[in-house]
């Protein structure tokens, strides 16, 4: 097995485990023509497959892929089914995927990134629709252990599932993070995941995350003797949060179609880190969106590649995320 040290060396290996790099999909471009709702760029499954999988099959009329109510100008309201407003969706786990993380937590499945190295792609596509009125099948559960210096914001909510390429990333990203902060003092420092997506995707109350290829990422806090609040915080550290988006951009399993953050935090990035050269490459590719002032939204492709995901990326046509200050929507635990 490649040595997982260098993000370069192993993006190669995976050339061997993954089909040949193509453009992103599902799109999430603005959608103008709503008789075109159930259309995609690409031949959907059968309906028994989108039965099985999409827990909004029979809301959307028995189409694979649900719609929008037209609102005010630049608003649009998801036509989510009334059972989707709730606050948990463990109920929607496969007995699979309830096996899987029965056996990554007993360390039964051994290292978790290389399992998800070896399987990425062996399924075929995982995200069907567009992030906005989608979903998911064979989702796979993120699941924190002492190797990724995960924590689940939510973990009672059952909304920590993604695709292979969502999860790779996650799980990458998070002992990158383990590495740099590696001292005793920073034993405590987290890599804080809010919403993914539920077990089979659809709605949550998102204006997205309905096929686990949007991630809301907590701000890192790396302060020395202290743990990582498991919230999503507005304690903005720059330099930490800069090489924390790095390390998401520059991750071997999944290509970043778009970061969404508040414009006054994209604007203190600007200020200090400008001179870095990586800002050039990453900067069009961070766009400001309302409600993102404790969170970083990162929205995936289907498989690694280079930010944006294929070479005339239009990321300012990424559909916009719920204005709400939180990003999250307002409910009870039951």
């Amino acid at each position: 097995m490649t040595s997982f040290g260098s993000s370069s060396g192993f993006a190669a290996s995976l050339t061997s485990v993954l089909p040949e790099f193509l453009p992103c999909s599902p799109s999430s471009e603005f959608i103008e023509d709503v008789s075109s709702l159930n259309q995609t760029d690409r031949e959907l499954p059968d309906l028994g497959f989108c039965s099985e999988w999409n827990p909004e099959f029979t809301h959307n009329g028995h189409h694979c892929c649900g719609g929008y109510i037209r609102t005010r100008r630049r608003h649009r309201k998801l036509k989510c089914a009334p059972e989707r407003r709730k606050f948990r969706y463990c109920d929607e786990m496969t007995e699979e995927q309830k096996e899987y993380a029965e056996e990554v937590q007993s360390g039964k499945l051994g290292d978790i990134l290389q399992l998800i190295t070896q399987e990425m792609g062996g399924r075929g596509e995982q995200a069907y629709c567009t992030v906005n009125n989608g979903f998911l099948a064979h989702g796979r559960r993120l699941i924190p252990s002492a190797l990724n210096h995960v924590a689940i914001r939510s973990p009672e909510r059952c909304v920590d599932f993604g695709t292979d390429g969502m999860i790779g990333m996650i799980e990458y990203v998070g002992r990158e993070v383990g590495k740099r902060f590696s001292g005793e003092e920073y034993k405590g420092v987290k890599l804080v995941v809010g919403d993914i997506a539920a077990p089979r995707g659809g709605c949550l109350g998102h204006a997205s995350h309905t096929t686990g290829q949007d991630a809301d990422i907590g701000f890192l806090w790396a302060k020395p003797g202290r743990d990582s609040p498991i919230e999503l915080h507005r304690d903005f550290d720059v330099k930490t949060e800069w090489w924390l988006i790095k390390q998401f951009f520059s991750n071997p399993y999944a290509c970043i179609k778009v970061m969404f953050l508040d414009r006054r935090l994209i604007n203190k990035l600007a200020k200090s880190v400008s001179q870095d050269e990586d800002w050039q490459k990453y900067r069009r590719f961070i766009r400001h969106m309302p409600g993102h002032r404790n969170h970083v939204h990162v929205r995936i492709g289907d498989y690694p590649g280079p930010p944006g995901c294929v070479a005339d990326a239009k990321p300012e046509l990424e559909e916009l995320e719920d204005a709400s200050d939180t990003d999250y929507p307002d409910l009870s635990a039951e």
